[in-house]
């Protein structure tokens, strides 16, 4: 099933990026931290399996949001399940009145391209996330614009 997360799947979506952190493909987020923003969450559980999740952080003053942490678990990858997630997220942005949503990566640009993001310079980045930007992760500014 594809739903918004609850306190229930901090656990699960830990036990998913984990793998993901520990190899430098997602930036380290704590506990505290996914605790706090679990509503941004969205899931797709298994038989009470977390095997994908992306959080959506809206950025309002810039009508945009940006979707971080999208992982799919390495067992279910080219299922369908990151597209799933993707859309979900998009309804989301959309239903809170963001006319487009961003990624930042590291690896996957690929994929993103793939499915309508275009790359841009980390310039165009709103500027309470300019201020957090990693410049030594070199990460690719994606943009998708949701119509």
């Amino acid at each position: 099933t594809l739903h918004e997360a609850t306190a229930d799947d901090v656990g699960g979506i830990l036990q998913l990026i984990e793998p993901f952190e520990r190899d430098g493909t997602l930036v380290r987020r704590e506990r505290t931290e996914i605790e706090r923003d679990i509503a941004n969450y969205t899931v797709i559980e298994h038989d009470g399996v977390i095997f994908g999740c992306a959080a959506l952080y809206p950025y309002p003053e810039a009508r945009t949001g940006e979707m971080a942490a999208l992982t799919v678990s390495p067992q279910v990858q080219g299922q369908g399940d990151g597209e799933r997630i993707l859309k979900r997220v998009e309804q989301r942005a959309r239903a809170q009145g963001m006319a487009s949503i961003f990624v930042l990566t590291t690896r996957t640009m690929h994929w993103f391209i793939k499915r309508g993001f275009v790359q841009v310079d980390p310039e165009w980045l709103p500027e309470a996330r300019k201020r957090k930007y990693n410049w030594d992760r070199r990460s690719q500014v994606l943009v998708k614009k949701l119509g």
